[in-house]
């Protein structure tokens, strides 16, 4: 593992905090499938200047295990100049056990956190995690809500009555500074997988950005 600084740190949590509301259907996927998306605006959760060069990607590589041990790994790039893609090891409930970040750390998430969010319209739900990094300890909370479902229109086309989901996250920075996310979602069954996201970095603060990707292809690997 490569020794890591608070500012690593801070980067490798809010990973977390992303990838924990992605909208997703695991019992369905298959090793090669891929999801690319149009970005736009600042990469979340870095130096708002920060742009995202080319497409951000998502893919199935592997599927692991049996039964309860059973678990999906989906490798995420911001972009063809990412240097620290991400690997999330999720389970057939929708859960994220793990994540990898090469060049920085692995993440322990205890208990997992949800990929999907099965909520009702106007249900809501909070969770709280521990997340363990090289032996640094943090509390996660989120806070998700259903909102009415919604028609987009994206690159990959019209999708009608996509699930809207509403993620606002807290947590405190090495620096014992307080970090929030609002992330919106929106995903479909037709793709498995979110087919728009829209994230803003330091919500409620004066420095907040936003930054939304919406789904330019889904793709299968030919059996």
């Amino acid at each position: 593992m490569v020794l890591m600084n608070k500012n690593d740190l801070t980067l490798v949590a809010v990973l977390v905090i992303l990838l924990g509301g992605t909208g997703v259907y695991a019992e369905d996927w298959q090793v090669g499938e891929k999801w690319t998306y149009k970005h736009e605006g600042p990469r979340p959760f870095s130096d708002s200047s920060t742009k995202v060069e080319g497409d951000r990607t998502t893919e199935v590589t592997a599927i692991e295990g049996e039964g309860d041990k059973k678990r999906y790994l989906l490798k995420n790039h911001w972009g063809t100049s990412d240097i620290n893609p991400s690997t999330s090891y999720i389970d057939t409930k929708n859960l994220i056990h793990k994540i990898d970040v090469e060049g920085i750390a692995t993440l322990l998430l205890k208990p997992p956190v949800p990929a999907v969010w099965k909520l009702k319209v106007g249900e809501e739900k909070t969770v709280k995690s521990q997340m363990d990094v090289g032996g640094f300890v943090m509390t996660i909370e989120y806070k998700a809500k259903r909102l009415e479902d919604e028609t987009l229109t994206v690159p990959a086309g019209t999708f009608e009555k996509c699930q809207h989901i509403q993620v606002v996250t807290t947590m405190e920075n090495p620096m014992g500074e307080p970090m929030n996310t609002k992330t919106d979602l929106w995903h479909h069954p037709k793709v498995r997988n979110l087919v728009k996201d829209v994230t803003v970095t330091n919500f409620g603060a004066p420095n907040s950005y936003t930054g939304t990707s919406l789904l330019k292809s889904h793709t299968t690997k030919k059996k």
